[in-house]
């Protein structure tokens, strides 16, 4: 169930472009009162400020604006990026998405969580999403400071192209990914382009190049799953992933598969599913992220598997048992710790850091978060990237 609020666009564009920089705890400050992230340096402005910098978490905020017409919704997004020590608010930029534009990992309820990472390119200046292109939908991507499409197509141009459900940013490389559909029937594959520089550095992939390229490492083969928007964790190894799959007759079911490069698939890998024994009773446990080999992280429960992933040998909760909302969980860039959004009875959105060698302690308190002054009362929140 979608809870982005509606508002006025116009007083929700006016007030989202004009929001004021936030204060430690994530409210509304100027740029003295907010911290350098506890480097002991003089504060920053907030509004220049790199989104990216080290040993910060960033936030997106989605709201929907109307616009008269609900199959080609507006979007507000800010994003505001949180020191993981002291919690000072380091970065914060705010925009106004063009008209049927959906970065749907990050705009969109649903099991799209761990996927948010792959909306934006390293720096955080730019996100992935789709929009209407004539009958199709098309790949692109949105400067961050202006909300204007980078590198857009000739829009006199008379060509047919292929439709696109989902788009990535490849976390090394920078490249924009997307499915491909060719509108004339043709064979499902992948298309790549350097986004800033446009459609003269595009390249398609038949299913049988994409097979030589995406299981080369686990960052193309998780930058390809995002791109046909798959929910789904991938080992460090790039051989096993986890997916929160689901059926008609069972519902959600947590399930393991191999990877194998696929010439006759379109995104070039299959996907075998494992007989796991001890995977049972985790509809809500969507994977996060994968530890090593064998400790996979899915939701705030840890689950180790055996060495030919036959069976669970042990699960252990990250948090101590609470009855708080908690959202999908982000790992250090040390693989160490972790990071998490969760509400509690109050309502307040609170970000929270917790220690993966020490299963069950209590998290550390980094930041009650205050919402954007956009104009709306509801966000769909995500906790984007440990940077």
């Amino acid at each position: 169930m979608n809870r982005l609020t509606k508002v006025g666009l116009a007083a929700g564009t006016a007030l989202l472009l004009t929001a004021c920089g936030g204060a430690a705890d994530g409210g509304s400050g100027t740029a003295a009162e907010v911290g350098d992230g506890g480097s002991g340096g003089k504060p920053t402005d907030v509004k220049a400020a790199s989104l990216g910098q080290a040993d910060s978490l960033t936030v997106a905020y989605c709201h929907e604006i109307p616009s008269g017409n609900d199959e080609d919704p507006v979007y507000g997004l800010t994003l505001r990026s949180y020191s993981a020590k002291s919690g000072a608010l380091v970065a914060e930029r705010s925009t106004v998405l063009p008209k049927g534009v959906e970065p749907n990992t990050v705009c969109d309820s649903g099991d799209f969580r761990s996927l948010s990472t792959y909306a934006f390119n390293k720096d955080f200046s730019l996100i992935a999403g789709t929009t209407h292109a004539g009958a199709s939908e098309r790949a692109a991507a949105y400067d961050l400071g202006t909300g204007q499409e980078v590198s857009p197509p000739d829009p006199d141009a008379f060509t047919v192209r292929a439709e696109n459900k989902g788009a990535a940013f490849h976390p090394t490389s920078g490249l924009l990914w997307y499915d491909e559909k060719p509108a004339d029937g043709g064979e499902d594959g992948l298309g790549t382009r350097d986004a800033k520089a446009g459609y003269t550095t595009e390249k398609h992939l038949t299913p049988s190049q994409a097979a030589g390229v995406v299981t080369q490492d686990a960052a193309t083969l998780a930058t390809a799953i995002a791109a046909n928007s798959q929910p789904n964790a991938v080992t460090p190894s790039g051989g096993i992933v986890a997916d929160l799959s689901s059926s008609l007759a069972e519902g959600p079911v947590l399930m393991l598969s191999r990877v194998a490069a696929d010439g006759a698939s379109g995104g070039g890998y299959k996907l075998t599913e494992l007989e796991t024994t001890g995977l049972d009773g985790r509809e809500t446990c969507a994977p996060a992220f994968w530890r090593d080999e064998t400790n996979l992280v899915c939701g705030t429960e840890q689950i180790t598997l055996a060495a030919d992933y036959s069976k669970v040998v042990k699960s252990q909760d990250l948090v101590p048992a609470n009855d708080r909302s908690n959202m999908t969980p982000v790992p250090s860039p040390d693989g160490k710790h972790f990071a998490f959004l969760s509400s509690g009875e109050n309502g307040t959105l609170t970000l929270y850091r917790g220690d993966l060698s020490t299963p069950g302690a209590q998290p550390v308190k980094v930041a009650d978060l205050e919402p954007p002054m956009d104009g709306s009362d509801d966000h769909l929140e995500t906790l984007v990237r440990w940077n």
